[in-house]
């Protein structure tokens, strides 16, 4: 169970009632020139020293794998804490008409870790170019 937030805002033509198309422009300030995406660099500043990023090496660093599922490892139970919670989990199915066997396989290594007292620790990347990020810890203050 999880909340269910609001859908985003639309923004719609006052006269026509059509979607709106947001486009974003970034000036020179020193000639109004417009810049181009090529022309524009990200930074970070490091140790009094400023390191300088194009727009391909920013989808680099956002890449962090393909989209799929992995399996990391398995854990004992009393590893698992209630600080350790990141996001709601995702409850992933076996679907016999992609891999034949696959009901057999979950069946079997769930009853298994159930019997061991483990729980299977996975990867699930849904899309491609998604940063990997970590939920915030709640804190009663």
């Amino acid at each position: 169970v999880r909340p269910c937030p609001k859908p985003t805002k639309i923004k719609l033509d006052m006269k026509t009632n059509l979607e709106t198309k947001i486009v974003t422009k970034h000036y020179l300030p020193e000639t109004a020139e417009i810049l181009m995406p090529s022309d524009i660099q990200y930074g970070l500043d490091v140790s009094n020293r400023r390191i300088l990023f194009d727009t391909d090496e920013i989808k680099a660093i956002k890449k962090f794998g393909d989209p799929g599922f992995e399996l990391l490892g398995f854990k004992s139970l009393s590893c698992l804490q209630p600080h350790h919670y990141v996001k709601p989990g995702h409850f992933i199915y076996p679907d016999e008409k992609y891999v034949e066997g696959s009901s057999c396989l979950f069946n079997g290594l769930l009853k298994k870790c159930l019997e061991k007292q483990m729980f299977i620790l996975c990867q699930f990347s849904a899309r491609r170019n998604t940063p990997p990020r970590l939920g915030k810890k709640k804190t009663n203050q």
